[in-house]
């Protein structure tokens, strides 16, 4: 460790002559390196040689150029060394003299060893003393301080050392090639190598080893270089191997701090696989492919008492919930895991197959122990909307985890349920967790955001791939609600709330100026109204499927209002010569699907408390509250232009919303203790059919008025359109689940005129 003393007085010349000194040596390598590879090596590629020159000479001429090459990066890494050791100690030096300095002006005193005093103690002062009085927490700031001023220069010169001793390395005859770029750098190597020191201790690392390999991962995480090193520095098969020795030696009931150093070591160590997964070097390459290959093989920590242990997938998956995977690599990781699936009895083997492991799955919740290795690969998708989307732009892959039937492909996927006891036939209508990360995988595949991230305006427009997965979620859960699985409708309810676009289009008969009236620079869905009010109807049964469902329905309504208030140009102005009749028509349009949505859900909602497949209204607001930080990144998505502006059909080119008339909306509706206008306690009660109508009037009547058509003479008839407008919506709601359920759990209340 550096003494106080000595870091306070260093004098740091000498290590700044040579940083210079190095400098100018590189300089020089680098000019050989080029002289050495540009004239001799290239002049001996092209020499017509034979015998001995051929086969003595020529590799000597080019090993001898590639020297030059390894001199210069190994004196650059020196330098690079050297100068970031230097940076640090002139940073703690001054640091340090700052607290030596200032320490007076606060009544205390350091001495030579770092020690701190009083600068006149209290048995010493005078009865006129009006210096300052120190307290406990000043000594103990300005040691801390000067902590970590000694701490930031030990760790500089350690590391240094460290590196400078590697670089030079033990081949007296050849130069290293080593590369440190930074002492940043070095440092990430030497931690990255004492990590995949203590892996290999596997089952046998003491609970302070463990506590400690976690400590270094967590110190690095987004660190590449870092990560690259400890996947090939464990190997594929290493890490298999680390991972399962883990898991085996600690099942069962553990303290509450040990359970809690695993369950960080599972998150750090996949968040650290998942940044070394994006580079492209030779050696990850090889890493990634060998962690496939060994999906389908056992990994056994002690063959004294086991007779087996968990496949590569479960290990693999299980180390996959955290952190963005590469797109590649998920992609053909998932469909090795399917077509092995397809070819084996393998839900079945991974609830059991004779294994003595009760999780892989550290701290997880009930029925969720990891040995589903889809359920990991899924969390993994959902994290990657890019591989989310290719994954299940793939037809089969999407029919066999999703549950649609199909002719000519295999059949869907039975889902085991993961727990400690073996089920060998578990019921797929309950919730299991693979049907949560199901959920979140597609929410990322439609969406193309990461599932925990939330929506943002640049998210609002939709691929054609994205668009077609939607297309066949709705078309398929649509005919056949029993694939919207328990545990899944959340994740369906977001989507809705971000393809309200394609929503509205589909429940609009006048075909003729969608792109007008309902502007989006992404691609439509093409979806229709039966399906779309089965697909709502099933998703509103759930408290959160409807609180995303009734959120996004408002945010789009406040927002497709203010669009057109701020570019009547887009549609209002083309209509007719009267732009007021036209906003009027306009808006009358938006409030009456705003009310077939609203009394769509609804109707779904009164279902599930009929039925009792909720338990209580009470479950549904809730929800709303729940969603409120959701709530609050899909107000910035607009209705679906990006970032970009659009282009209109008279030409004219119309700029993105920022979201404030919507904010103000959905603030009203999961925000409490709001502005007097819209502080509504809304959707009280939905089985009083009445009262839902009534607070959808009212807020789509708010977001008319957060709008610039507050100012206008004609807002009261503005207002008044949408009230009518959402009575004929609720009306058309009515007819339609009617209709499209032909009776079937339709739950609507009757007509008075019935």
């Amino acid at each position: 460790m550096v003494a106080f003393d000595d870091l306070l007085h260093a004098r740091l010349g000498g290590l700044q002559d040579a940083v210079n000194d190095w400098t100018e040596t590189v300089k020089k390598l680098k000019t050989l390196q080029e002289k050495a590879e540009k004239g001799m090596q290239h002049k001996a590629e092209k020499a017509d040689w034979k015998g001995q020159n051929a086969g003595i000479t020529r590799p000597f001429i080019k090993k001898t150029a590639k020297e030059f090459g390894d001199a210069a990066k190994e004196a650059e890494s020196i330098r690079n060394i050297l100068r970031d050791a230097l940076a640090d100690f002139k940073a703690s030096k001054k640091k340090l003299g700052d607290i030596v300095a200032d320490a007076p002006a606060k009544g205390i005193r350091i001495g030579t060893d770092g020690s701190v005093s009083y600068l006149v103690h209290p048995d010493r002062r005078g009865k006129d003393y009006e210096g300052p009085d120190p307290k406990q927490a000043d000594f103990d700031h300005v040691r801390a301080d000067i902590k970590a001023a000694i701490d930031k220069a030990t760790e500089a010169d350690e590391v240094a050392s460290r590196a400078l001793v590697t670089l030079v390395g033990k081949d007296e005859r050849n130069f290293s090639g080593t590369d440190y770029k930074s002492l940043r750098d070095a440092k990430a190597v030497q931690d990255a190598q004492e990590f995949v020191a203590l892996s290999r201790k596997g089952a046998h690392a003491s609970p302070s080893e463990l506590a400690h390999a976690n400590h270094l991962l967590k110190e690095h995480v987004g660190d590449r270089l870092f990560a690259e090193k400890v996947a090939v520095g464990m190997g594929g098969k290493g890490t298999m191997t680390y991972w399962s020795a883990i898991v085996d030696s600690h099942q069962g009931n553990m303290p509450k701090k040990e359970l809690a150093t695993l369950k960080d070591l599972q998150k750090n160590l996949g968040l650290t696989l998942a940044e070394a997964t994006h580079s492209n070097s030779a050696e990850m390459q090889r890493w990634k492919k060998d962690v496939i290959a060994l999906g389908d093989q056992h990994f056994i920590s002690d063959r004294t008492r086991d007779i087996t242990g968990p496949f590569g997938f479960q290990i693999t998956s299980s180390l996959m919930r955290h952190g963005e995977f590469d797109q590649k690599f998920l992609n053909d990781y998932g469909d090795k895991l399917i077509d092995y699936e397809k070819n084996t009895d393998a839900p079945q083997l991974w609830s059991h197959g004779g294994q003595y492991y009760d999780a892989l799955n550290f701290g997880a919740a009930k029925n969720d122990d990891g040995k589903d290795p889809m359920t990991g690969f899924l969390e993994a998708l959902g994290h990657n909307p890019h591989a989310s989307t290719e994954f299940f732009h793939d037809k089969e892959h999407f029919n066999y985890l999703t549950g649609v039937e199909s002719k000519k492909g295999p059949d869907p996927r039975i889902w085991p349920q993961d727990s400690a006891s073996f089920v060998p036939s578990p019921d797929q209508k309950q919730q299991l967790p693979g049907f949560v990360s199901l959920g979140h995988a597609l929410e990322a595949a439609t969406t193309g955001h990461n599932y925990e991230a939330g929506p943002s305006a640049a998210t609002s427009v939709h691929s054609a791939e994205q668009a077609d997965i939607m297309n066949r979620l709705v078309t398929n859960m649509s005919k056949h609600p029993d694939l919207v699985r328990d545990g899944m409708a959340g994740s369906l309810g977001k989507i809705s709330a971000e393809y309200m676009s394609d929503i509205h289009r589909a429940l609009n008969p006048d075909k003729r100026q969608l792109d007008a009236m309902f502007p989006n620079n992404g691609v439509d869905s093409y979806l229709t109204e039966g399906d779309v009010t089965r697909f709502l109807h099933t998703v509103g049964q759930d408290p959160d499927g409807y609180a995303a469902v009734n959120l996004g329905q408002h945010q789009y309504t406040a927002s497709i209002i203010d669009f057109h208030a701020q570019h009547p140009e887009v549609y209002v102005d083309d209509l007719s010569s009267s732009h007021h009749d036209s906003m009027n028509r306009a808006i009358g349009v938006f409030a009456r699907q705003a009310g077939e949505i609203e009394g769509v859900i609804g109707a779904g909602r009164d279902y599930a408390l009929e039925q009792k497949i909720v338990d209580g209204d009470g479950s549904f607001n809730t929800a709303l509250g729940k969603a409120g930080t959701w709530a609050g990144s899909l107000a910035g998505i607009g209705v679906g232009l990006g970032t970009a502006p659009f282009a209109g059909p008279s030409g004219t080119i119309a700029g993105g919303l920022l979201g404030t008339a919507t904010g103000e909306i959905l603030n009203g509706i999961v925000g409490a203790n709001q502005s007097d206008h819209l502080a509504h306690q809304v959707y009280r009660n939905g089985r009083e059919w009445e009262s839902l109508k009534t607070d959808t009037v009212t807020t789509t009547q708010d977001s008319i008025m957060v709008t610039r058509l507050r100012r206008s003479p004609d807002v009261g008839l503005y207002s008044s359109t949408a009230a009518e407008s959402i009575d004929a919506g609720f009306g058309a709601a009515r007819e339609n689940v009617d209709k499209y359920f032909q009776g079937e759990a339709s739950s609507m209340p009757k007509s008075s005129n019935d």
